[in-house]
């Protein structure tokens, strides 16, 4: 299905390309000063996603990702599908741990061609998929509706989906049907790990008082979101919990834990956690 792609005022589209040029140098200097690891990712990726060149923040975020999932269950022979795979920070966490199979799923083409290029080689069990999907704020030339996309996998494939910041950045119905699908896709017992900034009565009065790491001015017209940038919608979302209660009822998860992110108390990128399970 194809989109409508927003266009960005000719400043901005400069802007951008000069913040890529300026992370691609970084890329390059440290290739030659010799500090490029193969399964690191470069420089201008690492920059994109975590706003710093800074390695400690990829491996962070890699033995991060890696223990929430350990800690709730993950096992050597387990299958996992890591939506959001990004530039495989949880797929590096756990290349010397997982042997079940694992599978990403990504669209941003860059990162997905940087993981297939430096990561399946190494450890073939280790697969990357591009979903194609419309993103305002990510991937505006997608081709696919995010409420109407199907993981292209069979059911009941995967013992655990993990997604680390998705939800984060979609809107609700597109968060419905994702939901629809990793149900799908799990198998019985099966359990879905995932970061959310919910709105409930403590994070709406974070927001009003202005302690929040970030501020949703907007409501969106759906009446289950707020945004905090109605030009860019996905560029930051918050869902209303009791929504997302009922989408996972709807598809047949039982939540068995939400635990409260700090966001609301100013802590960045801390997000709320919800952990279901398929009957």
């Amino acid at each position: 299905m194809h989109t409508h792609r927003p266009t960005r005022p000719a400043w901005r589209r400069l802007a951008i390309r000069i913040r890529d040029a300026a992370y691609r140098v970084a890329t390059a200097v440290e290739r030659l000063t010799k500090r490029g690891d193969e399964l690191v990712p470069p420089a201008h990726l690492r920059m994109y996603y975590y706003r710093t060149f800074d390695r400690q923040a990829f491996e962070r975020a890699s033995q991060g990702a890696r223990t929430e999932l350990v800690d709730r269950g993950l096992q050597p022979e387990h299958r996992l599908l890591d939506i959001g795979s990004g530039i495989g920070n949880l797929a590096l966490g756990l290349t010397g741990y997982l042997r079940g199979g694992y599978d990403g799923l990504e669209i941003h083409p860059e990162a997905l061609a940087w993981c297939r290029d430096a990561i399946t080689p190494r450890h073939p069990q280790f697969r990357f998929h591009h979903a194609d999907v419309f993103s305002s704020a990510y991937n505006p030339s997608g081709r696919v509706a995010a409420a109407e996309y199907r993981f292209p996998f069979e059911d009941s494939r995967f013992d655990f989906v993990f997604l680390g910041s998705v939800f984060t950045h979609m809107l609700p119905d597109e968060v419905a049907q994702y939901v629809r699908e990793i149900a799908r896709v799990l198998a019985p017992g099966g359990t879905c790990i995932a970061g959310y900034y919910l709105l409930n009565g403590p994070s709406r009065s974070a927001l009003d008082a202005g302690t929040s790491s970030l501020a949703f001015p907007v409501e969106h017209s759906a009446g289950r979101c707020r945004l905090q940038n109605a030009a860019v919608p996905e560029a930051a979302v918050a869902l209303d919990e009791d929504f997302v209660r009922k989408i996972h009822t709807d598809a047949g998860l039982e939540i068995r834990e939400i635990r409260p992110g700090r966001w609301p108390t100013g802590v960045p990128n801390h997000q709320d956690l919800v952990v279901a399970a398929k009957a």
